[in-house]
């Protein structure tokens, strides 16, 4: 019962069966009226030169594959081309379109270009293209494209980019700094293979007192770090540096790091300046990593704070880097799908596969493959903390989850996309679930937002964007005079 549960919440509610198509190319073909009277220009990109050919909406094709140069005045050529074209077989130029396989960032001046000139631009996937092409077997520029045309004729794919304006600039910043994350992981890695041979067991606090890449660790690791240097260092030089980066009781500290200094196997002498030098320019690395990550952070709370993404942040457990990390790639919420295909596009649902009548069996399997992984992470991330960190109401379900002997972090985070979701569109703040209805007293519901307010403003001062993000054109501004003038409370910054 629970499986055809499932079936039937994420069965499709409409009634028509092709699901995927695009709106927009629909809507071109309907006003054409006759699929002879539009002309559709599938493309193959690449970096130097594309490949483009002319066809109709029967599939005729009206020029063979040509060239054009990856250049503005290869856009311009390949307008004129069309216009002299749609002239000669008497259609109208605004039942055109222009399609080709989601590829590189090399082409997307040259789609941007096109989409500048009013011109509509689908975006097709490249395994589906792969499939509908005549030969599977070979692969050619011109097999390629009548993949793509297929494809477009058949009106699946996606005319619009995925992101842009705010959330292409907050989609590009997050991915960024989530590179950065992973290289200062790799060089934190080297640094460990380094401190095994010069000062083995540094890195554990349990041993050495000092907490692993904290400012006091990378500092005593950069300049002439070894057992012995730690040694014959004045213990009063110790607990200065330890001090000066807020360590609690540096003299025990210094003292437990000396101690632990004279228990360990020392390098060979011969090694001692090489394995220096080396260790050195890690730890410059990993303080300009550092740097360049703080600093991406700050522009990602900027953005964040213009978005209703937002929001997110209201959620206890939903730090700045999450909220904005899932607000970045599901994009403008006015504009998303339903719920359902956003949960299939995160990869959070089990696939399920079903045959033999009403009365076969059912089978839930291992969730697809195919998904947006970045935002896959970011949700059952999301799911996770909320179940570690989150509201009591949201903990006790995790719980419960995990006692059922189900996936708790996926099915957190198929409730967590249904709460982001609400809130965004809605903006409004969370609130737990005794608060929403409506005997709900407003005394209680002002003593809930005195208490969350200092853990979300604290949140923003992290990064130093209290301001702007409590501004009075910002969401959060906007929602903190609402809720001051709606319940007569003060939410001070």
């Amino acid at each position: 019962m629970r499986q055809l549960n499932v079936i039937r919440s994420f069965t499709m509610k409409k009634r028509n069966i092709f699901q995927n198509q695009s709106q927009e190319i629909l809507t071109l073909f309907e006003m054409a009226k006759d699929r002879s009277k539009v002309m559709c220009i599938p493309m193959d990109y690449a970096k130097k030169d594309h490949m483009a050919m002319f066809c109709n909406g029967n599939g005729k094709i009206l020029r063979k594959p040509f060239s054009i140069k990856n250049t503005p005045e290869g856009v311009e050529y390949l307008i004129d081309q069309v216009t002299r074209s749609c002239h000669h077989h008497g259609i109208d130029i605004k039942h055109t379109f222009f399609g080709g396989e989601d590829c590189g960032t090399y082409a997307n001046n040259f789609i941007e270009a096109l989409r500048s000139e009013n011109w509509l631009v689908a975006g097709v996937n490249a395994l589906d293209a792969k499939r509908h092409r005549e030969n599977v077997q070979a692969s050619t520029d011109r097999l390629d494209l009548l993949g793509i045309s297929k494809m477009l004729l058949n009106c699946r794919g996606n005319c619009s980019p995925a992101q842009s304006g705010i959330y292409w600039n907050l989609r590009t910043l997050c991915r960024e700094r989530q590179k950065l994350v992973v290289t200062k992981s790799g060089v934190k890695n080297r640094v460990h293979t380094i401190v095994d041979q010069i000062f083995p067991g540094f890195l554990n606090e349990s041993k050495s007192g000092i907490p692993p890449f904290s400012p006091a660790s990378l500092i005593l690791m950069e300049d002439r770090f070894s057992v012995h240097q730690i040694r014959r260092r004045r213990p009063t030089a110790l607990v200065k540096i330890i001090a000066k980066q807020g360590l609690p009781n540096p003299e025990g500290r210094a003292e437990k790091l000396q101690r632990y200094a004279g228990q360990v196997l020392k390098p060979q002498k011969d090694h001692i300046v090489t394995l220096q030098l080396s260790l050195k320019q890690q730890v410059r690395l990993i303080l300009c990593l550092q740097e360049s990550t703080d600093q991406l952070q700050r522009d990602i709370a900027a953005h964040l704070a213009q978005i209703p993404g937002a929001f997110l942040t209201t959620i206890r457990g939903i730090g700045l880097i999450l909220a904005a990390g899932v607000s970045a790639e599901i994009g403008d919420p006015s504009k998303q799908r339903s719920l359902t295909n956003l949960v299939s596009y995160a990869g959070i649902i089990p696939q399920i596969k079903q045959t033999g009548g009403e009365q076969g069996k059912t089978q839930v399997i291992r969730v697809g493959k195919r998904c947006n992984r970045i935002l896959k992470n970011y949700v059952v991330q999301c799911g996770m903390h909320m179940g570690i960190h989150g509201p009591d109401e949201l903990i006790a379900d995790y719980k419960r989850r995990e006692a059922r002997d189900q996936h708790a972090d996926f099915g957190m985070a198929r409730r967590f996309l249904r709460m982001a979701m609400c809130l965004m569109r809605t903006h409004q703040a969370y609130l737990p679930k005794h608060l929403r209805s409506q005997q709900c007293l407003m005394k209680e519901r002002a003593r809930y937002y005195q208490e969350a307010w200092p853990l979300l403003m604290d949140k923003w001062r992290r990064v130093r964007m209290l301001d702007i993000a409590f501004d009075k054109k910002m969401p959060l501004g906007q929602w903190r005079n609402m809720i001051q003038e709606l319940y007569g409370i003060k939410l001070s910054l």
